[in-house]
């Protein structure tokens, strides 16, 4: 018998999938035109709490009241539903359209065609549907120094495969940046010097987004000796 919090519990679920949709799908342009806002706002020395996405919610909610923080809360609330609206598209059978009309736009400007590639690329990589690119990565601990005594940098191997660099095997790895982990520095190490973690993917990103607070939560297990990164 479904009861009425079975119910209210269902069509949360498919609220929150359906705006997560629209979120994945608008992610990519948004995430570019902040990059650009950003670098646009660090060039022109543009500091304080009036950002440019800021001014033009509040400028839209001005138009309905006078208070600047009640416009800034009505064009916030205006976004989260334009961003389910796209969601529900999307999940209709538009996505293929909506992704194609952004990246005809996008990629006819140069530079902006690099940012806005760079980023659609991680974003594709946690949709729900396809997450073949994140299970062909894992969370490692890489040592440097010494596995006993020396630093230990929680990293994510991007490819079980081997690099062979002048004789010797190499992994490629990625230190994220706290706490924003889609970014970080690759670095290519001895495979020596890699020992596999089992935390798992989500467990890397929870410990950088985190700043690493959440580390007791995921490191209090140590791996086998003989272990082998595959």
């Amino acid at each position: 018998m479904i009861t009425s919090v079975d119910k209210k519990t269902g069509v949360f679920r498919r609220l929150r999938r359906t705006f997560i949709a629209g979120l994945l799908a608008a992610l990519p342009l948004a995430l570019t035109l902040a990059a650009i806002v950003w670098l646009a706002e660090l060039i022109h020395r543009f500091l304080g709490p009036g950002s440019a996405f800021g001014k033009l919610l509040g400028s839209f909610g001005l138009r309905f009241v006078t208070s600047e923080m009640v416009a800034y809360l009505i064009g916030l609330l205006v976004t989260l539903l334009l961003i389910y609206v796209l969601g529900v598209l999307v999940e209709a059978g538009m996505k293929s359209h909506w992704q194609s009309l952004i990246d005809n736009i996008l990629n006819r400007v140069p530079l902006v065609r690099t940012v806005y590639n760079a980023l659609n690329k991680v974003i594709r990589m946690f949709e729900l549907q396809d997450q073949s690119e994140i299970k062909s990565m894992s969370a490692v601990m890489c040592h440097f120094g010494s596995k006993e005594g020396g630093t230990a940098v929680l990293a994510l191997l991007t490819s079980p495969e081997p690099i062979h660099l002048n004789g010797l095997d190499y992994y490629a790895i990625m230190i994220p940046t706290a706490p924003v982990p889609f970014g970080g520095a690759i670095l290519y190490v001895p495979v020596e010097w890699v020992e596999p973690s089992d935390m798992g993917f989500d467990g890397l990103l929870n410990i950088y987004m985190s700043m690493g607070v959440t580390s007791p939560d995921y490191l209090h297990k140590q791996p086998s000796k003989d272990s082998s990164v595959t």
